[in-house]
């Protein structure tokens, strides 16, 4: 929602295509009371988010560690993967740098960082100033969000949104051809890809399990919850209609994942929810869900304190060699994060957890990408 002089404009966001706008108008007094109705620390409120304020919670967690500070800035950083080697770290922040994306308080962008001999370096901006030779240029006034390298390193993953619209996210994948990355691409313009970028939904945080299955979180109105988890399978190579994990994993509240939150085993599944209830420590929290013998995803369990605190914690997962767990913390209701890490085995209910590691190359079959406006 944008407010302009005296109107309410609202926006719906053809997602993929030239933007399609229609437009609400409401009259002076009927903004005036809706703003006068609406707390003003929460009038800037994250999509996802309760609402920033006084109630919230900024005791950093106790057992994780911060990541450095090549990493975490004053900003907002969030959404950390990893090359398959370990060598380069990928994720999201608001740092200095960061394109401006108007309308709203935060410049959700993508940067990576390499490890030389142990230790992070300062971040590149993957902007329109960066070698093509180095890194894509996939940065732009809108949230670029949710990155993730595919196992040969000639991909990224992500998700691009609307500044400030939930329901306008759609997934991206750029590549790499020949040394030189090419230009982003929507999934739905890729045919290694499922068609599953909609209009009028949010589709976000993939797990890529294999070239046959892949699961997405999913948000559609009228559909789904809020932010629910989803699969889409392979079938003699056609990718098919998708559908819901089921009620038992999904919750009224947001649910999704991040990258390699899948055990090798396909059995056992890590979620970032919202869900109030089962544990919840507050804000997001980080919880594990396990299938049971006829193969149905069973209501998830918190992973405790070692991770889990009242503020937001999002977006965790495992380094390379699947022996850290790392994500993001902040305060309650605010995306101010810092990434941070933990090894696995001090998280109680990860030390049998395996994870997966990042995910393949689907797009090995195709020689060249087209461009995206």
């Amino acid at each position: 929602m944008l407010i302009v002089s005296d109107r309410v404009q609202f926006l719906f966001v053809s997602r993929g295509k030239p933007h399609m706008k229609m437009k609400f108008f409401m009259s002076k007094l009927i903004v005036i009371s809706l703003i006068l109705s609406v707390p003003i620390n929460s009038i800037y409120a994250m999509p996802g988010m309760h609402g920033s304020g006084d109630k919230g919670h900024t005791e950093a967690p106790r057992v994780s560690k911060s990541m450095g500070d090549k990493i975490n800035t004053k900003g907002a950083e969030l959404e950390i993967t990893y090359s398959a080697d370990g060598k380069a770290a990928i994720f999201v922040s608001t740092r200095e740098g960061s394109i401006q994306s108007p309308g709203s308080p935060y410049n959700f962008d993508i940067w990576i960082s390499k490890n030389v001999d142990g230790e992070w370096q300062t971040p590149i901006h993957l902007g329109p100033d960066v070698d093509s030779t180095v890194g894509p240029s996939i940065n732009t006034s809108a949230w670029e969000l949710e990155p993730s390298f595919s196992d040969d390193g000639n991909v990224i993953y992500f998700t691009r949104y609307e500044p400030g619209n939930l329901l306008s996210g759609d997934l991206y994948v750029v590549q790499k051809i020949d040394g030189v990355w090419q230009t982003a691409k929507n999934w739905n313009d890729v045919p290694e890809l499922p068609n599953i970028n909609t209009p009028t939904g949010e589709e976000h945080c993939p797990i890529i399990a294999s070239d046959s299955l892949i699961y997405f979180s999913y948000h559609q109105p009228g559909v789904t919850q809020d932010s629910d988890i989803w699969k889409v399978e392979k079938k003699d190579g056609v990718w098919q209609q998708p559908e819901s994990l089921g009620l038992k994993i999904n919750s009224p509240y947001r649910d999704h994942m991040h990258w390699t939150g899948l055990s090798k085993d396909g059995k056992s599944l890590i979620i970032t929810s919202m869900r109030p209830d089962l544990g919840s420590r507050g804000g997001h929290d980080e919880w594990i869900s396990h299938q049971d013998e006829k193969g149905e995803w069973q209501q998830p369990i918190n992973l405790g304190d070692a991770v889990n605190t009242a503020g937001e914690d999002m977006c965790w997962t495992f380094t390379p060699d699947g022996k850290k767990f790392t994500g993001s913390w902040g305060p309650y209701g605010t995306y101010d994060m810092d990434i941070r890490w933990i090894n696995k085995d001090d998280v109680p209910l990860l030390k049998n957890f395996e994870p997966i590691g990042p995910p393949p190359n689907l797009l090995t079959g195709q020689k060249s990408l087209p461009n995206t406006k």
